[in-house]
Protein backbone atom coordinates (compact mmCIF):
# COMPACT_ATOMS: atom_id res chain seq x y z
CA UNK A 1 0.00 0.00 0.00
CA UNK A 2 1.23 3.51 -0.60
CA UNK A 3 1.93 5.80 1.90
CA UNK A 4 -0.03 8.59 2.97
CA UNK A 5 1.65 12.06 3.98
CA UNK A 6 0.13 15.35 5.50
CA UNK A 7 1.34 18.58 4.68
CA UNK A 8 2.70 20.21 8.01
CA UNK A 9 0.75 22.38 9.68
CA UNK A 10 -2.62 20.83 8.96
CA UNK A 11 -2.78 19.61 12.01
CA UNK A 12 -2.18 22.97 14.26
CA UNK A 13 -3.55 26.22 14.81
CA UNK A 14 -2.49 28.64 12.04
CA UNK A 15 0.42 31.14 12.16
CA UNK A 16 -1.49 34.17 12.11
CA UNK A 17 -3.23 34.51 9.46
CA UNK A 18 -1.97 31.94 7.11
CA UNK A 19 -3.36 28.91 5.96
CA UNK A 20 0.08 27.16 5.63
CA UNK A 21 3.16 28.12 6.89
CA UNK A 22 5.74 26.45 9.34
CA UNK A 23 4.19 25.72 12.93
CA UNK A 24 7.25 27.22 15.23
CA UNK A 25 4.30 26.59 17.89
CA UNK A 26 3.14 22.92 17.25
CA UNK A 27 6.08 20.73 15.03
CA UNK A 28 6.61 18.37 17.66
CA UNK A 29 3.06 17.21 18.75
CA UNK A 30 2.14 17.00 14.96
CA UNK A 31 4.20 13.67 14.97
CA UNK A 32 2.28 12.45 17.48
CA UNK A 33 -1.53 13.76 16.26
CA UNK A 34 -0.29 12.15 12.57
CA UNK A 35 0.46 8.84 13.88
CA UNK A 36 -3.00 8.72 15.76
CA UNK A 37 -4.81 9.54 12.58
CA UNK A 38 -2.56 6.95 10.59
CA UNK A 39 -0.94 9.18 8.36
CA UNK A 40 2.97 7.41 7.85
CA UNK A 41 4.95 10.93 7.17
CA UNK A 42 4.71 14.36 7.13
CA UNK A 43 5.33 16.88 4.56
CA UNK A 44 8.00 19.27 6.13
CA UNK A 45 7.64 22.87 5.28
CA UNK A 46 9.88 25.59 5.13
CA UNK A 47 8.28 28.91 5.17
CA UNK A 48 11.31 31.16 6.16
CA UNK A 49 15.36 30.68 6.91
CA UNK A 50 14.88 30.01 10.28
CA UNK A 51 13.61 26.65 10.12
CA UNK A 52 14.32 24.12 12.59
CA UNK A 53 16.00 21.76 9.53
CA UNK A 54 19.07 24.02 9.54
CA UNK A 55 19.84 23.52 13.01
CA UNK A 56 21.33 19.83 14.36
CA UNK A 57 20.05 20.04 17.66
CA UNK A 58 16.66 20.27 16.06
CA UNK A 59 17.38 17.56 13.30
CA UNK A 60 18.05 14.86 16.03
CA UNK A 61 14.91 15.69 18.09
CA UNK A 62 12.92 15.20 14.81
CA UNK A 63 15.23 11.80 14.47
CA UNK A 64 13.69 11.15 18.01
CA UNK A 65 10.02 12.23 16.99
CA UNK A 66 10.37 9.96 13.78
CA UNK A 67 11.72 6.86 15.84
CA UNK A 68 8.91 7.03 18.78
CA UNK A 69 5.73 8.04 16.71
CA UNK A 70 6.72 5.97 13.67
CA UNK A 71 5.91 9.04 11.66
CA UNK A 72 8.87 9.86 8.53
CA UNK A 73 9.57 12.84 7.03
CA UNK A 74 8.73 11.73 3.54
CA UNK A 75 9.22 15.47 1.84
CA UNK A 76 10.32 18.45 2.12
CA UNK A 77 8.36 22.04 0.69
CA UNK A 78 10.37 24.84 -0.04
CA UNK A 79 7.38 27.27 0.29
CA UNK A 80 10.14 30.19 1.59
CA UNK A 81 10.00 30.28 -2.19
CA UNK A 82 6.58 31.53 -3.48
CA UNK A 83 7.48 34.44 -1.49
CA UNK A 84 10.54 34.62 -2.91
CA UNK A 85 11.30 33.51 -5.94
CA UNK A 86 14.49 31.14 -6.44
CA UNK A 87 15.48 32.97 -9.77
CA UNK A 88 15.42 36.46 -8.19
CA UNK A 89 17.27 35.46 -4.97
CA UNK A 90 21.36 35.89 -4.93
CA UNK A 91 22.80 33.07 -5.35
CA UNK A 92 24.34 32.90 -1.91
CA UNK A 93 21.09 32.90 -0.37
CA UNK A 94 19.92 30.10 -2.69
CA UNK A 95 23.37 28.15 -1.80
CA UNK A 96 22.86 28.59 1.54
CA UNK A 97 19.12 27.41 1.60
CA UNK A 98 20.42 24.13 -0.46
CA UNK A 99 23.02 23.21 1.94
CA UNK A 100 20.78 23.32 4.92
CA UNK A 101 18.31 21.33 3.09
CA UNK A 102 20.95 18.45 1.85
CA UNK A 103 21.90 18.20 5.07
CA UNK A 104 18.47 17.70 6.39
CA UNK A 105 17.98 15.17 3.42
CA UNK A 106 21.22 13.42 4.37
CA UNK A 107 20.40 13.08 7.97
CA UNK A 108 16.17 12.57 7.81
CA UNK A 109 16.11 10.06 4.63
CA UNK A 110 13.92 12.38 2.76
CA UNK A 111 12.41 11.00 -0.22
CA UNK A 112 11.49 14.54 -2.09
CA UNK A 113 12.31 17.93 -1.95
CA UNK A 114 9.83 20.34 -4.28
CA UNK A 115 10.77 24.24 -5.30
CA UNK A 116 7.62 26.25 -6.49
CA UNK A 117 7.67 27.89 -9.56
CA UNK A 118 4.14 29.15 -9.62
CA UNK A 119 1.96 31.94 -8.68
CA UNK A 120 4.39 34.76 -7.20
CA UNK A 121 7.29 32.99 -8.44
CA UNK A 122 5.88 31.54 -11.73
CA UNK A 123 7.73 31.77 -14.87
CA UNK A 124 5.45 34.32 -16.83
CA UNK A 125 7.69 35.50 -19.62
CA UNK A 126 10.63 34.11 -21.50
CA UNK A 127 13.04 35.81 -19.44
CA UNK A 128 11.39 34.30 -16.17
CA UNK A 129 11.96 31.07 -18.25
CA UNK A 130 15.55 31.68 -18.67
CA UNK A 131 16.44 32.71 -15.26
CA UNK A 132 14.38 29.38 -14.11
CA UNK A 133 15.97 27.12 -15.99
CA UNK A 134 19.70 28.59 -15.22
CA UNK A 135 19.47 28.87 -11.60
CA UNK A 136 17.75 25.31 -11.40
CA UNK A 137 20.09 23.31 -13.72
CA UNK A 138 22.24 25.40 -10.89
CA UNK A 139 20.68 23.63 -8.34
CA UNK A 140 21.18 20.53 -9.51
CA UNK A 141 24.87 20.65 -10.64
CA UNK A 142 25.60 21.94 -7.07
CA UNK A 143 23.29 19.90 -5.05
CA UNK A 144 21.93 17.29 -6.67
CA UNK A 145 24.00 14.21 -5.79
CA UNK A 146 23.56 15.11 -1.90
CA UNK A 147 19.71 15.43 -2.40
CA UNK A 148 17.19 12.34 -3.81
CA UNK A 149 14.15 13.28 -5.63
CA UNK A 150 14.24 17.25 -6.72
CA UNK A 151 11.02 18.45 -8.40
CA UNK A 152 8.92 21.55 -9.15
CA UNK A 153 5.90 22.50 -8.65
CA UNK A 154 4.00 24.22 -10.91
CA UNK A 155 1.32 26.27 -12.65
CA UNK A 156 2.50 26.04 -16.25
CA UNK A 157 0.70 24.36 -18.71
CA UNK A 158 1.13 20.40 -18.55
CA UNK A 159 2.85 21.20 -22.15
CA UNK A 160 4.54 23.42 -20.79
CA UNK A 161 5.96 20.97 -17.54
CA UNK A 162 7.25 18.84 -19.86
CA UNK A 163 9.30 21.28 -22.17
CA UNK A 164 10.55 22.50 -19.22
CA UNK A 165 11.55 18.89 -17.61
CA UNK A 166 13.39 18.16 -21.27
CA UNK A 167 16.01 20.67 -21.14
CA UNK A 168 18.91 18.45 -20.78
CA UNK A 169 19.73 20.50 -17.88
CA UNK A 170 16.72 19.31 -16.01
CA UNK A 171 16.96 15.89 -17.36
CA UNK A 172 17.17 14.22 -12.72
CA UNK A 173 14.40 16.92 -12.27
CA UNK A 174 10.43 15.91 -11.56
CA UNK A 175 7.30 17.74 -10.96
CA UNK A 176 4.78 17.77 -8.26
CA UNK A 177 1.33 17.46 -9.50
CA UNK A 178 -0.89 19.34 -6.82
CA UNK A 179 -4.31 18.06 -8.61
CA UNK A 180 -6.92 20.76 -6.74
CA UNK A 181 -4.68 23.24 -8.45
CA UNK A 182 -4.60 21.37 -11.90
CA UNK A 183 -8.29 21.25 -11.65
CA UNK A 184 -8.29 24.99 -10.46
CA UNK A 185 -6.09 26.22 -13.58
CA UNK A 186 -8.30 23.92 -15.61
CA UNK A 187 -5.67 20.81 -16.29
CA UNK A 188 -6.56 17.20 -17.15
CA UNK A 189 -4.74 14.66 -14.84
CA UNK A 190 -4.85 12.08 -17.75
CA UNK A 191 -2.63 14.36 -19.65
CA UNK A 192 -0.04 14.58 -16.63
CA UNK A 193 -0.41 10.61 -17.19
CA UNK A 194 0.16 10.61 -21.05
CA UNK A 195 3.07 13.12 -21.00
CA UNK A 196 4.56 13.08 -17.46
CA UNK A 197 4.22 9.78 -15.64
CA UNK A 198 7.71 9.03 -15.13
CA UNK A 199 8.61 12.45 -14.21
CA UNK A 200 5.41 12.95 -11.06
CA UNK A 201 7.72 12.82 -7.88
CA UNK A 202 4.99 13.56 -5.54
CA UNK A 203 1.73 14.58 -5.25
CA UNK A 204 -0.64 17.34 -3.21
CA UNK A 205 -4.21 15.69 -2.41
CA UNK A 206 -6.41 18.86 -2.74
CA UNK A 207 -9.48 20.12 -4.13
CA UNK A 208 -10.43 23.31 -5.13
CA UNK A 209 -13.62 24.12 -7.92
CA UNK A 210 -13.29 25.79 -11.43
CA UNK A 211 -11.67 29.46 -12.01
CA UNK A 212 -9.43 29.95 -8.94
CA UNK A 213 -12.02 28.81 -5.75
CA UNK A 214 -9.80 28.00 -2.98
CA UNK A 215 -9.37 25.02 -1.68
CA UNK A 216 -12.57 22.77 -0.03
CA UNK A 217 -12.97 19.23 1.51
CA UNK A 218 -13.03 16.42 -0.70
CA UNK A 219 -15.96 15.81 -2.71
CA UNK A 220 -16.82 19.68 -2.99
CA UNK A 221 -14.69 20.46 -6.11
CA UNK A 222 -13.94 19.34 -9.71
CA UNK A 223 -10.58 17.90 -8.53
CA UNK A 224 -9.87 14.34 -10.03
CA UNK A 225 -8.93 12.68 -6.94
CA UNK A 226 -10.70 9.77 -7.81
CA UNK A 227 -9.09 9.04 -11.44
CA UNK A 228 -5.71 9.99 -9.76
CA UNK A 229 -5.58 7.46 -6.86
CA UNK A 230 -6.83 4.34 -9.35
CA UNK A 231 -3.81 5.08 -11.56
CA UNK A 232 -1.72 5.94 -8.81
CA UNK A 233 0.13 2.63 -8.96
CA UNK A 234 1.37 3.38 -12.46
CA UNK A 235 3.76 6.45 -11.62
CA UNK A 236 7.28 4.67 -11.43
CA UNK A 237 8.59 7.44 -9.44
CA UNK A 238 6.10 8.70 -7.12
CA UNK A 239 7.13 8.18 -3.51
CA UNK A 240 4.00 9.10 -1.32
CA UNK A 241 0.81 10.54 -1.61
CA UNK A 242 0.44 14.03 0.49
CA UNK A 243 -3.00 15.42 1.37
CA UNK A 244 -2.83 19.25 1.36
CA UNK A 245 -6.64 19.20 2.43
CA UNK A 246 -8.96 21.41 3.38
CA UNK A 247 -8.82 22.40 6.77
CA UNK A 248 -11.15 24.85 8.92
CA UNK A 249 -9.85 27.18 11.70
CA UNK A 250 -11.05 25.28 14.66
CA UNK A 251 -11.25 21.79 13.26
CA UNK A 252 -8.44 21.23 11.65
CA UNK A 253 -7.93 17.73 13.41
CA UNK A 254 -11.24 16.40 12.12
CA UNK A 255 -10.66 17.78 8.64
CA UNK A 256 -7.47 15.85 8.80
CA UNK A 257 -9.34 12.90 9.62
CA UNK A 258 -11.78 12.82 7.57
CA UNK A 259 -9.54 13.53 4.16
CA UNK A 260 -7.47 10.70 5.71
CA UNK A 261 -10.61 8.07 5.57
CA UNK A 262 -11.68 9.71 2.28
CA UNK A 263 -8.65 9.01 0.56
CA UNK A 264 -8.16 5.26 2.75
CA UNK A 265 -11.68 4.42 0.98
CA UNK A 266 -10.53 4.98 -2.41
CA UNK A 267 -7.64 3.21 -2.45
CA UNK A 268 -9.10 0.35 -0.77
CA UNK A 269 -11.77 0.17 -2.62
CA UNK A 270 -10.34 1.06 -6.11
Amino acid sequence: MVKISIVQGRLSSMVGNRYQYFPIHAWREEFKLASQIGFDGIEWVISDFSNPLFDEISINQIIELSSETGVEISSISLDVLMYNPIHKLPWDDVAWLFSGISNAVEKLGVSRVSIPIEENSGIRNVEDAEQVLLILSRVINEFGESMTSVCIETDLSVRNVYNLLNEPKLSEMGVLLDIGNAAANGYSIEEYFNLLSDKIYGVHIKDRGPLFIPNVPYGDGIAEIDYFLNHCSELPNLTSLTLQSYRSPDKYIENAKTAFIYVKNILNNG
